[in-house]
């Protein structure tokens, strides 16, 4: 397909449709265009839908010529144009999709409002992608799509982008309930229901999308980054702009104001007066970390500003706001510096990717993090899913508790030895993904059957496990445990059975999952078919069973018998003919049998290339050195009886094997299902052990609303695991009351250490965890956003101290009653009064947007001033603890101990005589301290004073006493009689 742009379909257009070309010039080199020089104009090819029902004009704004080629005569367009009413054109509302491995990112210009809503987040199955799609297109209702060839390439991303979500309440709840990575197996009873309700309702909208599909080039990262930085110009982050939301009215009086208030453009001037770059003020929304994000936002400004602003000064894309939508609502966001902060995952790469710039068959391994800790599966898909876990968070009460009542069966002694059954034939489950990925593309190897054949039989006995003796148990503990009733929105038995008998209702639903009937006859199929045994030694092909093919099996043993049997026809030819000498009877492939004689034992005229002595019905074939080989009518005989008996084996047992693999893929879905129901099992079990020998215990899951984290002797799990004492574990209390905890205290009294514990473990809430303490109830959160002293690099280009005003600016504008913002020493990278000030006005405006912080800070002044008071304003202040001793010459001694209060001092003094400073720099700092609290000068050091000094001993001794006294008009006698003193002896 020529050029670089494809449209899907029209604005009004079927999925299914001719392709045509279209083609449209444009201003600017937001396109790689083909034909034409720079960025002059380009092309596109147009897949147009069958039935056009509503063919309107491009918008004003947008391409100024579209050609189509419909298969409409002109007559019928003119009809068509003339139907339309006037001035029904929708506003622009142009999206870019931008699709690499698990992330998904997009960004969507609104016309009306003139704003941009992005979103970057990972779908990490197909599940969550539809989710993800639904939500998008939900909330942007586009008009014009942008994609790339990868996701052109992807059908089934393009049937999702082409296929309208359901409308109404109905819909959008089904979506987000059902949107679980892991879990999502789990409610596919109620998503087949929900489907067939929703196809009786959609059967109309799904034939037609109501927008354009424009497959674009302009993906390019650097040019995005680009035309993100210079190109694009947002008024809410401007000094003195608020948000404005209307029409394009609006839009170009925005447009007017900007350029002629703000930036004082002189009339005629050509030159741009922007600044050359906004990384400052679009760092604090947009993550230029994120490579999908940058794609997809450069890809929708490099096309604005080649339509809709292509008439401003400079192609510059000027929007009332930029804001980040909720698409991923199922999931607890966490950005790149959270899981960083929190050490989530920690991947520790060989010293020698270096050498090959990180490519490579060289694999890197997990370092000490959260999810080493956690990470006891037994299965390498047990592995895959608890990284899927631990990377979407869930916020599903109800999907939390499931995984608890899991845990709480698997913990209780009585089910240990089952447990222990279940684990030793998890570590048989291999990657079911794989073996049918090879499978759909023609490439299994042997070892595929035996692997899968190891899997289902493993599967079988967790299976008969689950649904046996570890179902009785349940049945008897729920019993007599009498299990809390779990808050559910399910009716009927399925209700009632999940509050009287949790733990039962959790392995029935583990067991839905497994499809039993189905795997066990495909198992038994491929018992039935392969020879396991002989497959494994040959390791080069799957051999068949003897007894499933009746003329495969004779054909087996007249190949074995082979050789006996052409003996036997050799020694019969040669009696039959007695003039021959010597004769052996050989088989090739494509040419059958043939008698073969030596050149050197009969006669041969070589002139001639005749036998004498041969007899009549032999045939010449070829010669080859010392051997003649002939065809005779025992040979025709032969190659009529026998045939080419290697190659209709090995032709007959492909066969069989592909009927055998086309029997696997048709049960695809089940066998998906089945090993997601038994990776959910190893997490499950791999977070139970954890629990078990680190002694965590459940949290009470609370909803939202309550907006509370109670931690009662919460400790670090990571922590705890490297200290050379025992861990001083600490309580959380952060309520709606107390929404804002800052922390104060010395340098190496836990500080920093607390706040990450307080993330840690309400993360580890929301992936159905036990938690390290005594008791916890923790409320769901949407998200955890950081504020910590990141890695210094030089590929930013921000100082530090900006860095953190742009990471404070991002919580500001991200924070939300259910968001929890860890903050640690924010304003130290400028002058003290500075700091303090932007630190207390950071923190009064986080405690009126009500989310959940936790704060450490050397800022005393901040209590000490009155700028912030403890117990107001859902303020509360706490300090880390620590032994100063009143003599010198005793180190203190950190209690690590969170108390509440306002601590006293940092002890910086403390810290430098530990980390071992020399003494007399120590005695210098707290000489200046002790003047600067009590108002007076600092005195020089006398070596400064009299090191190089041209002055007499007796003169430096009278400048010392004059610069020593502030005012010799307020001086005492005593000082004025020594100055006389002084003087005199000069």
């Amino acid at each position: 397909m020529r050029g670089n742009a494809v449209s899907v379909g029209n604005r009004y257009s079927s999925r299914n449709g001719n392709i045509n070309n279209s083609n449209y010039n444009g201003r600017g080199g937001g396109w790689n265009n083909n034909s034409g020089r720079g960025g002059g104009g380009g092309n596109r090819n147009s897949w147009q839908g069958g039935r056009a029902r509503d063919q309107q004009q491009p918008h004003s704004t947008n391409i100024n010529n579209i050609n189509t080629n419909n298969n409409i005569n002109t007559n019928q367009q003119q009809q068509q144009q003339a139907e339309a009413p006037p001035d029904t054109e929708p506003a622009l509302r142009v999206l870019s999709f931008y699709e690499q491995g698990t992330k998904i990112s997009f960004a969507c210009y609104n016309e009306d409002t003139n704003e941009i809503i992005f979103e970057d987040t990972t779908a990490s199955n197909g599940n969550d992608t539809e989710r993800v799609i639904q939500n998008v297109l939900l909330e942007t209702r586009p008009n014009l799509i942008l994609v790339g060839n990868k996701v052109v390439a992807n059908v089934p991303l393009l049937d999702c982008l082409t296929t309208l979500p359901p409308t109404g309440e109905e819909g959008s709840d089904s979506s987000n309930e059902n949107g679980g990575s892991g879990d999502a197996e789990n409610n596919q009873q109620q998503q087949q229901g929900n489907a067939q309700q929703q196809n009786t309702t959609t059967t109309t909208t799904t034939n037609n999308i109501p927008y354009q599909l424009l497959k674009s080039s302009a993906f390019e990262p650097r040019q995005c980054r680009s035309v993100i930085l210079h190109k694009l110009r947002v008024l809410t982050l401007m000094r003195g702009q608020t948000p404005m939301t209307g029409n394009s009215d609006n839009f170009a009086h925005a447009q007017n104001m900007t350029s002629h208030q703000n930036y004082n453009t002189t009339p005629g001037m050509h030159t741009n007066t922007l600044p050359t770059s906004n990384f400052h003020a679009l760092a604090s929304i947009i993550n230029f970390d994120s490579p999908t994000l940058i794609r997809a936002l450069g890809s929708l400004l490099i096309y604005l500003r080649n339509t809709a602003f292509r008439l401003e000064e400079g192609f510059t894309v000027t929007v009332n706001s930029i804001r980040r939508c909720p698409a991923s609502s199922t999931y607890l966001r966490l950005e790149e510096s959270t899981l960083r902060t929190l050490r989530i995952f920690a991947t520790d790469h060989h010293p020698l990717m270096s050498n090959n710039n990180g490519k490579g068959n060289m694999k890197s391994k997990e370092g000490f993090s959260l999810f080493s800790l956690l990470d006891r599966t037994k299965s390498k898909s047990g592995r895959e899913r608890l990284r899927q876990w631990m990377v979407q968070p869930l916020r599903d009460v109800n999907m939390i508790k499931q995984r608890h009542v899991g845990m709480d069966l698997f913990l209780h002694p009585e089910c240990h030895p089952s447990v222990s059954l279940v684990l030793e034939r998890l570590s048989d489950v291999g990657s079911m993904d794989a073996i049918l990925l090879r499978m759909q593309r023609c490439c299994a190897q042997p070892n595929d059957f035996l692997v899968l054949g190891r899997m289902l039989d493993a599967s079988y006995a967790i299976i008969a496990t689950l649904s046996g003796e570890l179902r009785n148990k349940a049945y008897k503990l729920d019993r007599e445990n009498g299990e809390q009733q779990m808050d559910t929105t399910q009716d009927g038995e399925q209700q009632q059975q999940m509050q009287e008998y949790p733990s039962v209702a959790y392995l029935d639903e583990l067991l839905r999952r497994c499809h039993v009937p189905i795997t066990r006859n495909l198992r038994e199929r491929m018992a039935s078919i392969i020879d396991e045994e002989v497959t494994a030694e040959t390791k080069d092909h799957v051999v068949i069973h003897y007894g499933f093919h009746e003329e495969l099996d004779r054909a087996k043993e007249t190949f074995e018998t082979l050789d006996e049997t052409l003996s036997e026809v050799g020694r019969q030819v040669l009696a039959k003919n007695e003039d021959l000498i010597s004769l052996k009877v050989v088989f090739l492939p494509q040419v059958g049998f043939l008698v073969s004689i030596d050149t050197r034992q009969h006669a041969h005229d070589e002139a001639t290339n005749t036998f004498p002595n041969i007899p009549e019905d032999f045939e010449f074939v070829f010669i080859q050195e010392n051997d003649a080989f002939f065809k005779s009518d025992e040979m025709n005989a032969l190659d009529e009886e026998i045939g080419d008996l290697d190659a209709f084996i090995k032709d007959t047992e492909a066969m069989i094997v592909s009927d055998l693999e086309e029997e696997i893929l048709e049960c695809e879905s089940e066998l998906r299902s089945t090993f997601s129901a038994l990776a959910d099992l190893d997490c499950i079990l791999s977070l139970a052990g954890v629990a078990a020998d680190l002694n965590f215990v459940k949290p009470e899951i609370a909803s939202a609303e309550e907006g509370v984290i109670y931690i009662e002797n919460g400790r670090h799990p990571l922590q705890e695991l490297i200290v050379d004492n025992e861990f001083i574990p600490n309580d959380t209390v952060i309520d709606n009351n107390n929404r804002v905890m800052i922390a104060t205290g010395p340098n190496f009294s836990g500080k920093s250490c607390y706040a990450r514990q307080v993330g840690v473990l309400v993360y580890l809430a929301h992936i159905g965890s036990y938690l390290p303490a005594d008791s916890a109830k923790i409320s769901v959160m949407d998200q955890i956003i950081v504020n910590f002293g990141d890695v210094e690099t030089c590929s930013v280009p921000q100082s530090t101290f900006q860095r953190d005003l742009t990471q404070m600016a991002g919580i500001m504008r991200k924070a939300t009653p259910n968001s929890l913002v860890l903050i640690d020493e924010f304003g130290k990278g400028t002058a003290p009064t500075s700091g303090i000030a932007v630190m207390t006005s950071a923190m009064q405006r986080l405690a009126q947007s009500k989310c959940k912080v936790v704060c450490t800070t050397h800022f005393l002044e901040m209590f000490s001033l009155g700028l912030l008071k403890d117990g107001k304003d859902g303020i509360k202040a706490v300090q880390m603890s620590i032994h100063v001793p009143e003599s010198d010459e005793d180190d203190a001694v950190p209690l690590f101990k969170l108390e509440d209060g306002v601590a006293s001092s940092s002890a910086g003094l403390v810290c430098a005589r530990m980390a071992g400073l020399n003494k007399k720099v120590v005695d210098r700092a707290a000489g200046i301290i002790t003047a600067l609290k009590e108002g007076k000068q600092v005195r020089p050091l006398p070596e400064s004073v009299n090191a190089n000094s041209p002055f007499q001993p007796n003169v430096r001794s009278v400048i010392r006493l004059f610069l020593a006294v502030d005012s010799w008009q307020d001086a005492s006698d005593e000082d004025i009689d020594l100055l006389q003193e002084l003087v005199g002896r000069m």
